[in-house]
């Protein structure tokens, strides 16, 4: 039987994966823009995604404090 994640566990793999799919979009960006290719939506796609991290970074903050208090 596997171990149960804690909140805070998952949120940090949420930061995680967020990082990463970040980082894969900036190359794809930058790949799209090496070759002349539009960039507006990638461009989009990766605000969003900066957004989303953003609120996971936030609430492992949250989590964070919660549990020194």
């Amino acid at each position: 039987m596997g171990a149960i994640e804690t909140e805070l566990e998952m949120v940090e793999r949420h930061v995680c994966r967020g990082e990463f799919i970040i980082a894969e979009q900036l190359s794809r960006i930058e790949q799209l823009s090496q070759q002349s290719l539009p960039i507006g939506e990638a461009e989009d796609l990766l605000r969003l995604f900066l957004e989303i991290q953003s609120q996971h970074v936030a609430h492992r903050a949250r989590l964070i404090r919660k549990s020194r208090s």
